[in-house]
C-alpha cells in the first residue's frame, strides 16, 4: 500500500476555521436553512477538533477566534438522535 501523509500547517488550519465562523455567521443572517448550519457547523466542529488533538491548539485559544466573529452562538448539536428509530419515522414522514 502507497501511504502518503497529508501536512497542513496549523495556521492554515486556523484561517479555514475564522473563514467557518465567519460563514456561519453570515448564513445565520441570511436565514440559511438547518441543513446548510448543519453542514458549516460540522465543518467548524471537526477543524476545532483537529486543532485541539493534532495541533496542540487549546480550547481557550480557539475560543479568542470564534468569540469576536460569534459570541457565545454554540455551534454543538443540540440534541442527539435516536438511530434505533428508523429515519422516515424520525422525521415524522
Amino acid at each position: 500500500m502507497n501511504e502518503k501523509i497529508m501536512q497542513i500547517p496549523v495556521d492554515d488550519f486556523l484561517e479555514s476555521l475564522k473563514e467557518g465562523y465567519i460563514e456561519y455567521k453570515e448564513a445565520l443572517a441570511d436565514n440559511a436553512d438547518e441543513d446548510d448550519l448543519g453542514h458549516i457547523k460540522g465543518f467548524c466542529t471537526t477543524i476545532e477538533q483537529i486543532l485541539n488533538v493534532y495541533g496542540g491548539i487549546t480550547s481557550a485559544e480557539i475560543m479568542e477566534i470564534k468569540k469576536p466573529i460569534l459570541g457565545n452562538i454554540s455551534l454543538k448539536r443540540k440534541k442527539r438522535v435516536d438511530y434505533d428509530i428508523p429515519t422516515f419515522l424520525r422525521h415524522g414522514k
